[in-house]
């Protein structure tokens, strides 16, 4: 479940008297002087009657006791404002020490936070930039070297194709020379008009053309191993192209490199500047800082000890009991299982009347006790005494709720056979047979008939109960020992909803019937039938306080079954001035409770005089053992 955790607010303070509280810690050193003359001050004293008869000595004595008992109440109002003045005056410095210290905290974690920071940046060097530079640089003259060395390949392979292409172009300028020698030749015997002459001719040229195609082979052979020789230098060449402008790309990337790194060295160096002086401007405004919020804390904290003695040397206490602090943005829930006794019901009006009276709104009754007319007397309670009418969420209402209820109600049939007796007093009939043996005895509510008493043998054995709109609400068994034995509970459409078993007045067994009645659940506790109710309805924790009885059912039970924060809770302690030890046994085992309700003004006393902290207090009615009296000394 999630909570929203009540904040007490320290702007809303207490109504003041127009009494000035004590000076402040700077300007009075002297607090029993100041008190003393506070306590000086004359109270008005009541405005005379005038006496037109003579006075009797026992009259006077009267009027002496009743002003007496008017200045106790004074005097007892006046001390409380101004104790109540000195807790608020302590709890504004103690919520500035609070801020001061949180303040100081942070102060504290910058400090730190800035002095690390500080020294790692001190700390920080271009080591590692350095040698991440050192090893492009290596890389690059590597990179440099191998590209002279491929430069000077391609050089070499370059004067080799050109000394390879002379030789070609020779060799070419050789062949062709032998082809034209070759034309020539032929060119001759085609001139020769003589046969005879050209026979010769031919003949004498035989051995010339047959050592111009000799020469002329192995021209072309040449040629074709030359060629070929060139082509493969000049794959080679553009290899050695190639890796040279690969190269030459590595050797500008590790330029690149090389200048950015230089160029992060210098900006890391810039940064590292600015920061340290940055860093140290920083930390020398939050020492300045720091040595004000000590100073400043040291004024606090010896104001708060100059209240704390102060309130301990005038009320003999340092501890504050001050009304409980409602929220009225806050939804409140006054749980309760008891509703029988006078106490029980006593308890749930006043702590109902106690929150509606201060929060001017409605709150809400969650209660798990069965009364067939809860709503008429809540609802009639509200309203004598002028406050909103409080929702009411009940156990028995929803089990017996029902969509569909029936139109029977419940009536008196006429009997002929029956003697009827009303009792004046009560408004009771009674109904015998005619031997005088008593048959029924019918009660009422609101003029409506809230039961019905079944007799035997004068002895009462059934009761039917009945809700305002004349339905069966409930019906009880009782044994030959005037034991209550069972009791039934009815859904408004007449279907049976719950049956609760006992055994010598306990309750043993609750059967939980579904709308078909079949049993559903069958517990052996009412606290299971509660914890059972409770998961269903899953109540609403968010931004809610639960009220309650620290010792009731319900109460106990949503707070453990809900975990529900003590923050988020004012618990109703009983009977405190008979346990007033073990109320302060119970506040010191637990720290975390901060709000309580008590019964009496008494109670009230009883706490602040045994309390051994602050605590939030409050009354839920005014009774009181006795009329206030003056002290022995009208010293605070």
């Amino acid at each position: 479940m999630k909570f929203l955790d009540m904040l007490r607010k320290i702007d809303e303070k207490p109504e003041q008297t127009p009494n000035p509280a004590p000076d402040s810690p700077k300007k009075d050193e002297n607090p029993s002087q100041s008190t003393d003359q506070k306590a000086s001050t004359p109270v008005a004293e009541p405005e005379k009657k005038e006496e037109n008869l003579p006075v009797s000595v026992h009259d006077k004595r009267i009027n002496i006791e009743e002003q007496m008992n008017d200045l106790s109440h004074q005097y007892a109002k006046l001390r409380n404002d101004l104790k109540t003045n000195l807790f608020t005056e302590k709890d504004e410095f103690e919520a500035k020490k609070a801020t001061l210290d949180k303040y100081l905290e942070t102060l504290k974690r910058d400090e730190k936070e800035s002095n690390e920071k500080l020294a790692n940046t001190k700390a920080q060097n271009d080591d590692a930039a350095k040698e991440h530079l050192a090893s492009v640089n290596a890389d690059r003259k590597e990179q440099e070297e191998n590209l002279q060395k491929l430069q000077s390949e391609l050089n070499d392979l370059n004067s080799e194709i050109n000394t390879k292409t002379a030789k070609l172009e020779s060799l070419q300028s050789d062949l062709a020379k032998n082809e034209q020698s070759e034309t020539d030749m032929s060119d001759s015997i085609k001139e020769e008009k003589d046969l005879q002459k050209m026979m010769v001719l031919m003949e004498k040229q035989k051995n010339s053309i047959n050592t111009l195609y000799d020469e002329r082979k192995d021209l072309k052979g040449q040629i074709n191993s030359v060629q070929e020789t060139i082509t493969q230098l000049n794959g080679q060449a553009d290899d050695l192209n190639s890796n040279i402008s690969q190269v030459n790309s590595k050797i500008n990337d590790l330029k690149q490199k090389a200048n950015e790194i230089d160029d992060k060295m210098k900006s890391d160096h810039n940064y590292r500047v600015e920061t340290i002086g940055g860093l140290e401007r920083h930390l020398q405004s939050l020492a300045e800082e720091h040595q004000k919020i000590d100073g400043e804390l040291a004024e606090v904290n010896d104001n708060i000890a100059y209240i704390t003695k102060y309130i301990k040397d005038v009320f003999h206490s340092a501890y504050l009991v001050r009304d409980v602090y409602l929220d009225k943005d806050e939804e409140y829930y006054v749980a309760a299982d008891d509703f029988e006794s006078d106490t029980a019901k006593n308890d749930l009006f006043g702590m109902v009347d106690y929150l509606e009276t201060k929060l001017q709104k409605p709150v809400t009754v969650v209660s798990t006790f069965y009364n067939n007319h809860i709503h008429d007397i809540i609802d009639a309670k509200a309203k004598t005494s002028h406050l909103p009418i409080p929702n009411v969420v009940n156990i028995f209402d929803q089990l017996q709720t029902s969509s569909n209820p029936t139109d029977k109600k419940v009536a008196i049939p006429e009997n002929t056979d029956w003697v009827t007796r009303t009792d004046v007093e009560s408004q009771d009939t009674f109904i015998y047979d005619q031997k005088q043996t008593l048959l029924m005895t019918v009660e009422y509510f609101d003029k409506l008939i809230d039961r019905i008493n079944y007799y035997k043998n004068d002895q009462v054995v059934k009761t039917n109960i009945y809700n305002g709109d004349g339905q069966l609400s409930s019906t009880q068994n009782f044994n030959k020992n005037k034991e209550l034995s069972e009791q039934n509970f009815y859904r408004t459409d007449g279907s049976i909803v719950l049956t609760v078993i006992f055994e010598k007045n306990q309750a043993v067994s609750f059967q939980l019937f579904d709308k078909n009645g079949l049993l559903e659940h069958d517990f052996n506790e009412k606290s299971e039938l509660i914890t059972w109710w409770l998961k269903n309805i899953t109540p609403n924790t968010e931004n809610a306080v639960f009220v309650g009885n620290n010792s009731d059912l319900l109460y106990q039970l949503i707070m453990s079954v809900n975990s529900i924060s003590s923050d988020n809770t004012i618990r109703l302690l009983q009977d405190v001035v008979k346990n007033i030890d073990a109320v302060i046994d119970l506040l010191d085992k637990h720290n975390d409770i901060k709000d309580i309700f008590v019964q009496t003004d008494d109670d009230l006393h009883e706490i602040e005089n045994k309390t051994n902290r602050d605590i939030s207090v409050s009354v839920i009615n005014t009774s009181s053992n006795g009329m206030l009296s003056l002290p022995e000394s009208l010293k605070i």
